[in-house]
């Protein structure tokens, strides 16, 4: 009895010691929360809008898949939010014009503003992604973009695009320059199977080089 007691006191000694170590190596900056072996984040938060934050070809893909995803969803459902999104994540020459076309679409997509009115709900998610071009100042992705709606007087439905996003990198941030949705038909997901055969089809060479983001719901 008397070794086991002995052997915690030792334990919580030394715990207090190594606590007592750590607290003053932080006291004098040798330690820092965050910074020891952890790489800068891709995205951080400007005024509660996660902008891009690196200049790289990761972080340019990063950008991309949280600025559309989040750009997607909140366009309509929530105005103020992607009023936000363009006040912090475009680049100045395009957002009153990008204003602008939401108000428009608002205005003429009476079915699923009244949805959202009613409590209905939306989410976007970026399926897959490919890095087109990238300089450290200019990138160009196109994105797998699905978008989902449902609410209290609206079934379920699904909506699949490609999305070209154009990003400039300005003031220690990328921005949005332009964002155009290809008019050619984007791939649905689906398993399709033909003689016991997974079907590929030829939709889906779209698709070609591209990686699906480990992250990129807009909300």
């Amino acid at each position: 009895m008397r070794d086991r007691g002995f052997s915690v006191l030792a334990a919580a000694a030394v715990a207090v010691a190594v606590l007592a170590l750590v607290l003053a190596l932080l006291a004098v900056g040798v330690l820092a929360p965050g910074r020891a072996g952890r790489p800068p984040s891709a995205i951080e938060l400007s005024h509660g809008v996660p902008v891009g934050a690196q200049d790289t070809r990761a972080g340019a893909l990063a950008a991309a898949d949280n600025y559309l995803a989040l750009a997607s969803q909140s366009v309509e459902q929530d105005p103020a939010a992607f009023a936000a999104l363009v006040a912090q994540a475009y680049a100045p020459a395009v957002r009153d014009h990008t204003l602008a076309q939401a108000q428009q679409l608002r205005g003429a997509d009476t079915q699923n503003m009244t949805n959202y009115q009613q409590g209905g709900h939306g989410i976007a998610v970026i399926a897959a992604r490919r890095l087109d071009d990238y300089t450290p100042q200019a990138a160009t992705v196109t994105s797998w973009l699905g978008g989902f709606v449902w609410g209290p007087d609206l079934s379920p439905r699904q909506s699949w695009n490609l999305v070209d996003t154009t990003l400039r990198w300005q003031a220690g941030r990328w921005l949005v320059v332009s964002s155009n949705t290809d008019l050619t038909p984007a791939p649905v997901p689906s398993v399709v199977y033909v003689n016991g055969a997974n079907d590929q089809s030829p939709a889906f060479g779209r698709l070609a080089g591209m990686t699906a983001p480990f992250y990129g719901t807009g909300g």
